[in-house]
């Protein structure tokens, strides 16, 4: 990088410590003297903190971006290496992650003296630092991060290919992810949307300005496949654009009572400075947009100071949203009148009944959005073959149709919350989830609809179809369908789950629920897809491998199933004692139905699935007659029976030699 384009990177990133120092100054965000008889850790870490915090932001969305553009926006050498530019963008964002790495960190150490009202030379005391760390949902969240960009750092400059570029940028998403979970959303009444769309934000965020970065540092070197690049950019762009904006909405109404309090409020005044931001950033993006043709000297100085224009203003908007972290919001959680609805974050429901269990509505955002989404695209992928003509079986999007619909009952209606206080609704939940939804899924052949939808990339890039084969292909994909590891997965994941306190632990958040059942989805998809084998996948097994992997699933399911059903206690106890409805009196009964519904439900999708195989098993056999009929019309004689009947001949002559 030229010392230009290096002061350019400096430029921004002071100007997004003065988007901090805006925000704090307008939000009232900055230090404040503590009340009376509460510790606090000093001025330094109030007014520190914020700081360091906007640094590692702004180095994150670098590294991200610059991981994506190597990756997916920029030029691609053929083979799947990165070429030259490829492997500047991916050491600058080695680079990036460093910097993001020690933000982090001193992040985690100025966030601790900050919970624990104690001066920051005393937060390095190790033994305060051993007992109470790692406690704290904040500081834990900041050294993941940390120690996640170290990797990054250390990784991402040995890197060679394509898929490895991908795999970091991947990483540094969960990465980012962290922090917003660990946030003082939590807090809310409504903690889930709060989380949810936290976490959108912060990727979407990420991904525009890390990768709007990258791509004006290349047309500030005057480099080659600006223009190419700037138009796959826009598309994301816009994609982010979206996500901004319907996040920052929600993010808004979940901390706020009413629209006026834009006005009246800190952090309301704030919020309307990020409004004013990210219109200017629309204006601008449609501007870029427009004249994307950054070809010659003339247009392509225009489009330098578009995007610089535009890097400015998102400096300005990133240290706005890092001074909201510090900002009090106006709304207060309603204080929960006992520890279950503090733990559930709503009230307690009602008796269940089959109308409420069935048709009632219990929002879970992470859930129902990715449901929506993979939907549409499937929809997106259907009408693109029909726009070429071709057909695609509609039996397939049925069941594709029915498998969401499986799974945004199961997370989003009466069902969904009903689990979180009764095990045995759980236990449906988790049956639908990875028995029921998967088949329907597996059946709707996703992966094939998307290799006959997306067209080859021209040039020798890696377009979508290309990356969907190579990640068929990849060592992961044929260890992680491997037989014995599905079956890992799939059945003894339960054991450790149920028959732990791991359960009990991740019912305790709402995140940890979310993880759940996005394992059951998961878990129970990889098995289904190495079953049916409908999908191409890394390997081809035989119709009675696949068989004995459903009679093995279906032994360990009973040996799950039956001692719970037996049980002469309550399973996850630990949990469902602190949110126990009144009309809930017997946890044991209700884990004994439990068992039932996991050995009962369990055995309509198996035999499903085992009616599936055997249909499979006789077509490949007839299959493999006409391929026989076929060789005989081609040649007059069938060569393997042939052989056949000639080696029962020579076996007889020599019986009657023996005289037998």
């Amino acid at each position: 990088m030229t010392l230009g384009a290096r002061s350019r990177v400096w430029l921004l990133l002071a100007v997004v410590l003065v988007g901090v120092a805006i925000g704090l100054v307008v939000g009232g965000g900055g230090y404040r003297a503590p009340v009376y008889g509460i510790r606090d850790a000093g001025p330094v870490v109030g007014w520190l903190l914020p700081f360091v915090r906007a640094v590692g932001v702004a180095a994150a969305a670098a590294s991200f971006g610059w991981l994506l553009y190597a990756a997916f926006l920029g030029p691609q050498k053929s083979g799947g290496l990165l070429g030259g530019p490829a492997r500047d963008d991916v050491r600058r964002a080695s680079n990036a992650a460093l910097v993001w790495a020690i933000a982090s960190l001193i992040s985690a150490w100025l966030n601790f003296s900050n919970v624990l009202g104690i001066s920051a030379q005393e937060a390095l005391r190790p033994q305060l630092i051993a007992t109470y760390a790692w406690d704290i949902t904040t500081v834990r969240a900041f050294l993941l991060s940390g120690f996640i960009a170290l990797a990054i750092w250390v990784g991402a400059r040995a890197s060679e290919s394509l898929a490895a570029a991908a795999g970091w940028a991947v990483l540094a998403g969960g990465a980012l992810s962290l922090v917003p979970l660990a946030g003082h959303a939590a807090g809310l009444g409504n903690h889930g949307l709060a989380l949810a769309s936290g976490v959108l934000h912060s990727l979407s965020a990420s991904a525009w300005v890390g990768g709007l970065l990258a791509l004006a540092v290349h047309a500030w070197r005057r480099e080659s496949g600006v223009a190419e690049a700037a138009r796959r950019f826009s598309t994301l762009a816009l994609v982010c654009v979206a996500a901004l904006a319907v996040t920052g909405v929600v993010n808004a109404l979940t901390r706020m009572n009413s629209p006026g309090e834009l006005f009246t409020t800190g952090y309301g005044r704030v919020v309307l400075l990020k409004i004013i931001s990210l219109l200017a950033l629309i204006a601008i993006a449609a501007v870029v947009r427009r004249g994307l043709r950054p070809a010659g000297d003339q247009d392509r100085r225009r489009f330098a100071l578009l995007v610089g224009v535009e890097l400015s203003v998102m400096a300005v908007a990133m240290g706005l949203a890092v001074a909201l972290t510090r900002t009090p919001y106006p709304k207060v959680a309603a204080e929960a009148t006992t520890l279950a609805e503090s733990l559930l974050g709503r009230p307690i429901p009602g008796a269940p009944t089959s109308s409420s269990v069935i048709l009632g509505f219990s929002f879970e955002p992470v859930m129902l959005t990715g449901s929506l989404i993979a939907a549409a695209l499937y929809v997106a992928g259907v009408m693109r073959l029909h726009g070429r003509g071709d057909s695609w079986p509609w039996l397939r999007t049925v069941s594709w149709m029915c498998g969401i619909g499986a799974v945004i009952w199961a997370t989003n209606s009466g069902l969904g919350l009903y689990s979180e206080v009764s095990f045995s609704m759980h236990m449906i939940q988790h049956m639908t989830l990875s028995m029921l939804a998967p088949i329907l899924l597996v059946v709707g052949t996703p992966i094939t609809l998307a290799l006959r939808a997306f067209k080859p990339a021209p040039g020798g890039r890696r377009g979508p179809r290309e990356w969907i084969v190579w990640a068929i292909g990849s060592p992961v994909a044929r260890f992680v369908t491997h037989p014995l590891w599905v079956l890992f997965i799939f059945t003894v994941g339960l054991y450790g789950l149920y028959y732990t306190s791991l359960f009990g632990t991740l019912m305790g958040s709402h995140l940890g629920h979310v993880v759940m059942q996005v394992h059951f989805l998961l878990a129970g998809y990889l098995f289904a897809y190495v079953v049916l084998g409908l999908d191409p996948a890394p390997r081809t097994l035989p119709p009675w491998v696949r068989l004995g992997m459903v009679l093995v699933a279906m032994v360990l399911h009973s040996f799950f199933a039956v001692p719970i059903m037996m049980s002469d206690s309550a399973f996850g106890l630990e949990y469902y004692s602190q949110v126990q409805p009144p009309w809930l009196t017997d946890q044991v009964a209700d884990t004994k139905v439990a068992g039932g519904i996991a050995w009962g439900i369990a055995e309509v999708p198996t035999l499903l699935l085992l009616l599936v195989l055997g249909i499979q098993w006789a077509q490949s056999d007839d299959r493999e007659a006409k391929r026989r009929d076929r060789r005989v019309d081609r040649s007059g004689s069938d060569s393997e029976l042939d052989a056949y009947n000639e080696r029962l001949a020579r076996m007889n002559a020599a019986a009657k030699q023996r005289g037998e």
